[in-house]
Parts: structure tokens; C-alpha cells; sequence
């Protein structure tokens, strides 16, 4: 072990660690680009978790009763989401995971490194190592904004069936009189608006009519 420590294969191993947390990360925000994607489609979504969370909420309109939160309903499906068996919830903490990480490997190696009495050029290289790691995996944040797709995801979701799918259900299945009764206006407004049109046709076909009749008569 102190042979481990002595060639500096701590360092490798954290710088190990740094590139492999970036590649997730690199991953998980492709995962949530695609699934963003998918959010701002939610009719025609093919995305089995968002398919059974809008059949949720419609089977419980239909049941004739209002869901209260939708946000709620988001957050618990979000964290039923899997992509290679791990909740997407868990995935936007990749960069948490791996700061963790090499912060452990940091502390057990500075442990062993006491135990072995290694020299003082050896903590300095191990802790500049793992600061510049750590800097690294935060910096990436900025670059891949892991976060923040997150959170576009889940108000992309919460938007449709919030704003979109809800209203809809709570007319069709909690106030479908209100609906029948603001279609039949609708119709009626419709109808009378092309009797209208028709009517002020007539009459201009008609005073063309009379015009040209003028124009003959006059020859």
C-alpha cells in the first residue's frame, strides 16, 4: 500500500474518477435534452412515464374528481423515471456524487499517507490534485446545466397538464354542461355569423344586378 501511495496512484485514481463523473454527466444531459423534447410533445409523447402520468389524471377525472396537485404528480413520476435502472432524479446529482467521491478517496489516502509517514511534497501534490478535480467537476455544472434541465423538464411537464390537459378534463368530465352550453353558443354565434355573411352577399350580388340593369337600360 505505501508502494500505492508513493507512485502517486491516488492522484490517478481521483483523476479517474473526475472523467468518469463528467462522461455521466455528459450522459444525463443528453437523456434530459431528449426527455425535454419529448415534455414539450406530451400529446403525441410516446414516453411510457408520461403516457401513465396523463392517464393518471385522466382516469381520475373520470372518476369525477379534481386532482388538487399537479406538481405533486410530476415530482413522484419524475422520481419513478429510469434510465439504466437509476430514478433521473438521482442522475442530476452525478457532479455531487463524484465531488463525494474524490473527497473520500482524498481523506483515506491522507489517513494511509499519516499511517506510512509519507513527506510533506506528497500531501501538497495529493490535495492540489484533488482541489483542481473538484474545481473541474464544479466548473462542468456550467458547461452541462444538469440542474437546470432538470427543472425545465419538470415545468415543461407540470405546464401541459397543468395548463393544457386539466382544464380540458375538467370540462369534459366535472362541467360538461358548461361545455355543451358554450358549444351550442359557439354553433349558434357561427351559424348566425354565416346568415349574416350570406345576407350582405345577396345584397350586393343585387345591387351589382341593378347597376348592370342601369348600365343596359341607360345603352
Amino acid at each position: 500500500m505505501k508502494q500505492f501511495l508513493q507512485d502517486y496512484n491516488m492522484v490517478f485514481a481521483m483523476a479517474a474518477v473526475g472523467c468518469l463523473t463528467i462522461m455521466m454527466k455528459s450522459i444525463t444531459a443528453i437523456v434530459y435534452y431528449k426527455l425535454i423534447c419529448q415534455a414539450g410533445q406530451m400529446v403525441t409523447s410516446q414516453n411510457k412515464y408520461m403516457k401513465a402520468m396523463a392517464g393518471k389524471i385522466t382516469a381520475t377525472y373520470k372518476l369525477k374528481r379534481k386532482v388538487h396537485n399537479v406538481k405533486c404528480i410530476v415530482e413522484k413520476s419524475m422520481y419513478n423515471m429510469r434510465f439504466l435502472g437509476i430514478s433521473i432524479a438521482s442522475w442530476k446529482n452525478t457532479g455531487i456524487y463524484g465531488i463525494s467521491a474524490v473527497l473520500l478517496v482524498l481523506v483515506t489516502g491522507i489517513l494511509l499517507g499519516v499511517y506510512y509517514h509519507m513527506p510533506s511534497e506528497w500531501y501538497a501534490v495529493s490535495c492540489l490534485s484533488a482541489v483542481a478535480v473538484v474545481t473541474l467537476l464544479a466548473t462542468s455544472e456550467i458547461l452541462f446545466q444538469i440542474h437546470r434541465k432538470y427543472k425545465i423538464l419538470q415545468l415543461q411537464m407540470t405546464d401541459y397538464l397543468e395548463n393544457i390537459l386539466q382544464p380540458k378534463l375538467e370540462k369534459e368530465y366535472l362541467h360538461p354542461e358548461e361545455e355543451k352550453k358554450y358549444q351550442n353558443e359557439y354553433f349558434e354565434e357561427e351559424e348566425e355569423q354565416e346568415q349574416q355573411d350570406e345576407a350582405a352577399a345577396s345584397l350586393e350580388d343585387l345591387k351589382l344586378f341593378e347597376e348592370f340593369v342601369e348600365e343596359y337600360l341607360a345603352d
